[in-house]
């Protein structure tokens, strides 16, 4: 079968992020550790697994921010991971064959993927604290040598991912996809349940003054997610792009601030204090500060500079909620301590508790497309074939130029 995989060496890592300070295509280019490769189609690992094939696999920011090496070499995140990996954990797929402990899952059956993979998956009956509240995601398990703590899908040697035709998981990972839910919407699954998952772990309180930073499918999640959850608060979304700002509207976001990447701190920052009535305060080189802020600020970036001014950008005594794949970074945390904020982490999805009972937040999702309660027909899909990856990467990482919300590899004949 074909498929992408990813493996980094030390001296590839140093010449690759060399190359890609004077040409960022060097990190999807020959250099790339990424590569498009025949591997053999995966065997059922347990009796409680099965085999999926392929339909449509997503490109999440997080697999680009791995290829683009924005990760500092010294991050945690390696310690979760085992190369090399067939990348893809945002999927929709078909069942091709079970294991002998798969119940009531069978062949054909149409199915997302959970990427976390809990203790369940070590087929010993065994569960830690935290998969047995459902929260996978959280698993404290310390792998096995095969699996990483934490692992997965497509971050692991085992599991292969959706960049490729055939991958497998276990049982405790599928969500069936009601047929009234087309494979366009199915595999924008992940990305929107990170996001409903953030929503859920700190909602709006009424009155309060909403901000979502970021301009990628999960900060667009959010605006649909606040509006399905029936939220009527003022939400803002600070993103770059005018096709961006279009989507935001579209899916109920009541205002936008426009901040394209050349606009300088000064802008973005006297941007947001006419939006609050707040003032912008300058400091020495640069740096920016605010007196007021929103209430409730959902920061999908993930990088410092993002960070920095989603911080800033909260209100004293606010709430952040940091919903992006962050990393060692420079971040100026002063307003932590000197506006006594909340800091909340999201992560992933789990077992939610809201209005529907206890549910998963893939089913909550599902359960909403099913029913119209979210339309994600309004998010534009650009396919791409395994052999045009680079193609697919160049896209996404020239957004500028190239209106691309999602993109994803087709597998379907």
């Amino acid at each position: 079968m074909k498929a992408l995989e990813y493996h980094i060496s030390p001296w590839r890592w140093t010449i690759c992020k060399a190359a890609s300070l004077l040409r960022p295509s060097a990190c999807y280019g020959a250099l790339s550790p990424l590569r498009l490769v025949d591997r053999p189609v995966p065997q059922i690992p347990g009796p409680g697994w099965v085999r999926l094939r392929t339909l449509l696999g997503g490109i999440c920011g997080t697999d680009l921010g791995l290829i683009m090496l924005r990760q500092h070499p010294a991050t945690i995140l390696q310690r979760f991971a085992s190369f090399p990996a067939i990348l893809g954990h945002e999927n929709v797929a078909v069942i091709d064959a079970v294991g002998d402990s798969a119940g009531a899952w069978s062949v054909g059956q149409r199915v997302c993927v959970d990427p976390a993979i809990g203790c369940a998956a070590y087929d010993d009956g065994s569960l830690c604290r935290l998969c047995a509240l459902g929260i996978a995601s959280q698993c404290e398990r310390a792998g096995n040598g095969q699996l990483p703590p934490r692992a997965l899908l497509g971050l692991n040697r085992v599991t292969g991912g959706s960049w490729a035709e055939y991958f497998v998981a276990h049982t405790s990972q599928l969500h069936a996809v009601p047929d009234a839910v087309p494979d366009e919407q199915a595999v924008l699954l992940d990305p929107i349940a990170s996001a409903v998952h953030a929503v859920l772990r700190r909602t709006p309180k009424p009155g309060e003054q909403v901000l979502v930073c970021g301009s990628g499918i999960i900060a667009l999640g959010i605006v649909a997610s606040l509006r399905a959850l029936g939220c009527d608060n003022q939400v803002t979304i600070a993103l770059r792009h005018e096709f961006q700002s279009k989507l935001a509207r579209k899916l109920g976001v009541s205002d936008v601030l426009r901040m394209p990447r050349k606009m300088s701190p000064a802008d973005r920052y006297d941007l947001v204090a006419r939006r609050v009535g707040g003032t912008r305060l300058a400091a020495r080189f640069g740096n920016q500060a605010l007196l007021g802020g929103f209430d409730l600020v959902y920061d999908t970036t993930g990088s410092g500079k993002g960070m920095t001014d989603a911080i800033k950008w909260t209100r004293t005594r606010g709430t952040l909620v940091l919903v992006g794949t962050s990393g060692i970074a420079l971040v100026d945390t002063t307003p932590l301590w000197f506006d006594e904020l909340e800091v909340i982490g999201a992560n992933g999805r789990q077992i939610e508790t809201n209005a529907d009972g206890p549910i998963h937040t893939y089913d909550l999702v599902l359960k909403w497309i099913a029913s119209g309660r979210i339309d994600l027909s309004v998010l534009p899909i650009r396919r791409f074939r395994l052999t045009e990856y680079r193609s697919a990467l160049r896209q996404l990482h020239q957004r500028g130029r190239n209106p691309v919300v999602k993109a994803v590899f087709d597998h379907r004949p």
